[in-house]
């Protein structure tokens, strides 16, 4: 189906270094990046709407969302899914993830559902080249996604500079730039694929790029938790 129109986007507060607080309306961000080069997002305030620009950044994070204390399991919460609509521009090849981002403690887990992505379509390698492990697949809001997982060794982590811990990534068989993801579907079946999660940190919709520049604007961007 067609995306509607966007609406435009207007004022909100500009961040241009790492940073992440209040985001109104009930909503956090973050905004990370290393490596050099530039890099900004600005959050509207109109629900968890927020845009991003970098320019020649090794590894640029931005997001929006949901923020937890980490003492609930996602069953604990209810269930959770995620509106959303954006644009986006890209330059010089790179990496570029769209989608859902976020963390759990005990066991300490970073997860990424992609409904997007830029110019290469993330598979099974990592961007230090690396293997990903194959897990099967889900299909989840009338779609097949590809489920991998990734052991990270000595990698910053929302507890430290350094950690063990396992990435899980839901990838969309084809792109989309709207649409709902049923964010709590993909932690059920990723469960059932023997691929545990802990008690929430975060739940946010994300643009990471990697060793490259370009832009995103998310003109919808609401969660639903029932």
């Amino acid at each position: 189906d067609a995306c509607p129109p966007a609406p435009p986007l207007t004022g909100g507060m500009e961040y241009c270094s790492n940073s992440r607080g209040n985001a109104g309306n009930g909503y956090g961000y973050e905004l990370w990046a290393e490596g050099g080069g530039s890099g900004c997002m600005t959050v509207h305030r109109v629900d968890a709407a927020f845009s991003a620009e970098w320019n020649n950044v090794e590894d640029f994070l931005a997001r929006v969302g949901l923020d937890y204390n980490q003492t609930q399991k996602h069953t604990q919460i209810g269930t959770i899914s995620a509106e959303f609509a954006h644009t986006k521009t890209e330059e010089d090849g790179g990496l570029t993830y769209i989608g859902i981002y976020g963390w759990t403690v005990n066991p300490l887990r970073e997860f990424y559902i992609l409904d997007d992505w830029g110019s290469e379509k993330p598979a099974g390698f990592s961007s230090d080249g690396t293997p990903r492990d194959e897990v099967g697949t889900l299909t989840a809001d009338g779609e097949t996604y590809d489920v991998w997982k990734k052991t990270r060794v000595n990698k910053p982590a929302i507890t430290g500079p350094s950690a063990t811990f396992d990435q899980y990534f839901s990838i969309r068989r084809t792109a989309r730039t709207c649409g709902t993801i049923s964010v709590s579907e993909h932690f059920t079946k990723w469960e059932a694929l023997g691929l545990p999660l802990g008690n929430l940190h975060e739940i946010k919709l994300l643009v990471e790029a990697q060793n490259n520049s370009g832009t995103v604007k998310f003109t919808t961007a609401k969660f639903t938790v029932k």
